[in-house]
C-alpha cells in the first residue's frame, strides 16, 4: 500500500489513469489533497511500485503504467480526497470511478467500468459497457456509451447523449437535450425550453413539459403508439414562436408526452 500527502490553497486539476481496478475521489472542505493506493491480484505491488504519483503546479497526477513486464492479473484501487472544486480527467480500462462531492469540470473515460458522479461544473464522459450516472450538473454535460445506461439527475446547460441499446434518463433539463439510442428507452422528467430532441430505433421516448410551456411537436413512428396528456393550447403555434420544440422519432417505439411534475 502507498499512502501521499501534499499541502493545497484551494480547488486542483487531477490528471488520472488506472487500467484495472477502481478510482474513488472525495471532494470535502480540506486543504489538503491524500492519495492511497491498494495492490491485488499477482503482481499487484510491482505495479503498484511503477505507478506515478507526483502533485506539481497544483496538479495531481496518479499514472499506472498501461504496459508492463508484469505476468497475471494485477490492478491498484485508488482513493484520493481533495478539495471541493477540483476539476478531474481520467482514463481507465476496467475500473470503476466514483466521484462524491462537488466537482469543477470532469472528463473521463472507461472501457467496462460504470462512472458515478454527484456534482460538477459540468462533464464529458465516455464508457463502453459500463453505465454512466451523474446527480447534478451546473453547465453542460455530453456522455457517449456504447451498451451502458445514462442517468442524469439534474442540468443546467444542454444535454447530449448517445448510447446504442442502453436507456437514457434526464430528471430535470435546464435547457435542451439531445438523445440518441438504438434499442435503449429515453426519458426526459422535466424540460421547459430549448430543444427535446430524441431518436430510437426499438426503444420508447417519453418527455414530460413543464406546464405552461409553449411546444412545436415534432414527431413521427412508422409503427409505435403515440399518446399525449398536454394541452391543447401548450402545442399550438409555430416553432419559432414556442420556446420548447419536441422532436422524436421512433421505428417501433412508444411515443408518450406528459405534463412535467410540480412538485
Amino acid at each position: 500500500m502507498g499512502s501521499w500527502e501534499f499541502a493545497a490553497a484551494g480547488p486542483i486539476a487531477m490528471d488520472i489513469e488506472l487500467p484495472a481496478g477502481s478510482i474513488n475521489v472525495a471532494a470535502r472542505p480540506v486543504a489538503a489533497v491524500t492519495v492511497s493506493l491498494r495492490a491485488s491480484g499477482k503482481g499487484g505491488e510491482k505495479l503498484l511500485a511503477e505507478t506515478e504519483v507526483s502533485f506539481e503546479n497544483e496538479t495531481l497526477r496518479v499514472h499506472v503504467p498501461t504496459r508492463s513486464m508484469i505476468r497475471g492479473h494485477a490492478s491498484l484501487d485508488l482513493d484520493v480526497e481533495v478539495p471541493e472544486g477540483s476539476s478531474a480527467r481520467f482514463s481507465a480500462a476496467s475500473a470503476d470511478v466514483t466521484l462524491e462531492g462537488q466537482f469543477g469540470p470532469l472528463r473521463g473515460k472507461t472501457a467496462s467500468g460504470d462512472i458515478k458522479a454527484d456534482q460538477a461544473r459540468d462533464a464529458d464522459l465516455s464508457t463502453a459497457s459500463g453505465d454512466v450516472k451523474l446527480e447534478e450538473a451546473a453547465e453542460d454535460v455530453r456522455v457517449n456509451s456504447a451498451s451502458g445506461d445514462v442517468r442524469i439527475g439534474k442540468a443546467g446547460g444542454d444535454v447530449i447523449t448517445k448510447t446504442a441499446s442502453g436507456d437514457v434518463w434526464v430528471g430535470q433539463a435546464g435547457q435542451s437535450v439531445t438523445a440518441k439510442t438504438a434499442s435503449g428507452d429515453v426519458r426526459v422528467d422535466s424540460i421547459a425550453a430549448g430543444l427535446a430532441d430524441a431518436a430510437t430505433v426499438s426503444g420508447d421516448v417519453t418527455i414530460a413539459v413543464v406546464p405552461g410551456t409553449g411546444v412545436y411537436l415534432d414527431i413521427s413512428t412508422l409503427s409505435g403508439d403515440v399518446s399525449s396528456d398536454l394541452e391543447s393550447t401548450a402545442s399550438a403555434g409555430a416553432e419559432g414562436d414556442a420556446a420548447l420544440t419536441v422532436s422524436c422519432r421512433t421505428v417501433s417505439g412508444d411515443i408518450r408526452l406528459l405534463r412535467a411534475s410540480t412538485r
